[in-house]
């Protein structure tokens, strides 16, 4: 009879599972009149909360259960939410992304920059003394 460690090291990807305390954290700020509010002025419309109550509910009879499918559903649930996450980061358009640097990346700090500096590293050599 395999124990727990082994049907975790046969199943890739076990990695991505968070504990189940982060998915009750993420579906009762989903299900919460402030979490509401940032979905309507920020989406524009409600989120549905049932594929994060769908995880929690695998990740709970995995703990439980020891059920590799429920494991395997969960791995697929935190596999998407990364791709949903890249995404969006590569889809922004706020920011130009670089091809080089600035010409003057390695100019000197103008003074008020230069004498904040040296208070901060005075300050903290008189912290560690």
């Amino acid at each position: 009879m395999s124990t727990n460690s082994d049907r975790k090291q046969e199943i890739s990807g076990e990695w991505l599972i968070r504990p189940c305390e982060e998915y009750n954290d993420e579906l009762s700020y989903c299900r919460s009149w402030r979490g509401r509010l940032y979905q309507r002025y920020m989406l524009g419309q409600r989120k549905d909360c049932a594929p994060i109550a769908e995880a929690l509910h695998n990740c709970m009879f995995w703990l439980q259960r020891q059920d590799v499918q429920e494991l395997k559903k969960l791995i697929v649930y935190e596999e998407d939410r990364h791709i949903r996450r890249k995404l969006s980061s590569e889809n922004n358009d706020v920011w130009q992304s670089r091809t080089r640097p600035p010409s003057d990346w390695n100019a000197p700090l103008p003074d008020w920059a230069r004498r904040r500096a040296e208070s901060i590293g005075k300050q903290k050599q008189n912290d560690t003394a």
